[in-house]
């Protein structure tokens, strides 16, 4: 199939400014138009590139006009493979071009990157178009049948990353707020609960969540300055549930990929704590802070298939099942994971 739009790719690829890789990069994304190379090596190429490339630019209109329905299994894995180390880039100068949105000095279109060789401002106006292209394509992913449960877990990882992309105001907590009911007390993780997490954060208690357990030193560090810097961007709340009267450890509750949207919970109860009703009670309050402090639209709760507590526990609360999905290992979790998803509408209450 022939790329449309070549003769402009081939103007971008004389541009003083761009760098070696950016350069093969077009010149692969030609070939492919030519049939002379295939998809894959484009993900190849991408996977190894540092810079945030006006080459991209292209990428995403290539990834809109040539798929079609007719495509393969292996053509929608690469297609959706491709989206997902896109966005992953993208999502990597996100922190630095958030607080910009609204700069009125940013050209937001293509000329503005080709009349401008300094390298900063070329980033900068690369990362604002790259970022209307894919909110404009969001639609297009929406629809994009996927063929097995892998696949669908790479689309809900796409929608999620543009959700968290896309331009919005978001909630941010104090460092010091604390939340209370009748029973318990909630407040931030802080750097000082290295030790409670490495005692009660057993392999047991991660059998079943995305991390197998903190038994390294350095990954709670990670993870709680990650968490913490998280926070403060007002995109994940990680808190520590104590007993109100004796102010023993009882658990964790996690809101995760916080976006206008949707929000993802998660919670987990100390082994010697469990059997109480702790569960319940963590999940009932991040359900009423999100209905009472976030505003998104809908509340996701992913379990693994074999989590029959937690599966029934999320029914009681409301959760609805929506769709299976398979997760691909990683670095924390090396295994597959075969996960349903359930949801729940949220209802907002007033925002304090």
């Amino acid at each position: 199939m022939k790329i449309s739009y070549t003769d402009q790719l081939d103007t971008l690829l004389e541009l003083p400014f761009l760098q070696e890789e950016e350069r093969e990069l077009g010149e692969l994304l030609l070939a492919v138009g030519r049939g002379e190379a295939t998809w894959a090596n484009v993900l190849v190429q991408i996977e190894t590139m540092e810079v945030l490339s006006v080459v991209y630019i292209h990428l995403i209109k290539a990834l809109g006009t040539y798929f079609n329905d007719d495509v393969t299994t292996l053509d929608r894995e690469v297609q959706l493979r491709l989206w997902v180390v896109l966005l992953h880039k993208m999502g990597k100068c996100w922190s630095t071009y958030r607080e910009v949105e609204g700069d009125e000095k940013t050209e937001k279109n293509e000329t503005s990157v080709n009349n401008d060789f300094e390298k900063k401002k070329v980033e900068k106006n690369t990362w604002f178009i790259l970022l209307g292209s894919v909110i404009a394509a969001s639609e297009e992913i929406d629809n994009l049948q996927t063929f097995n449960l892998i696949q669908e877990g790479m689309k809900l990882e796409i929608q999620m990353i543009i959700g968290m992309l896309t331009p919005q105001k978001r909630t941010v907590f104090a460092p010091e707020h604390q939340w209370e009911t009748n029973a318990l007390v909630f407040r931030k993780i802080n750097q000082g609960d290295h030790a409670l997490l490495q005692q009660y954060f057993t392999p047991s208690i991660g059998q079943y969540l995305s991390i197998d357990s903190f038994s390294h030193p350095v990954l709670v560090k990670a993870y709680i300055e990650q968490s913490q810097e998280e926070m403060k961007q007002g995109t994940c709340l990680v808190l520590l549930a104590f007993e109100r009267d004796s102010n023993r450890f009882v658990g964790c509750l996690t809101i995760n990929d916080i976006h206008l949207f949707s929000v993802e919970i998660g919670v987990w109860v100390s082994e010697e704590q469990q059997g109480k009703g702790w569960g319940s009670a963590l999940l009932e309050q991040a359900i009423t802070l999100i209905e009472t402090s976030i505003p998104t639209q809908q509340i996701i709760y992913t379990v693994e298939k074999e989590n029959d507590k937690s599966i029934t526990l999320c029914k009681k609360k409301g959760f609805e099942f929506d769709r299976e999905l398979i997760l691909e290992p990683t670095p924390l979790k090396n295994k597959y994971r075969s996960m349903l998803r359930f949801t729940k509408k949220v209802i907002a209450a007033s925002r304090g």
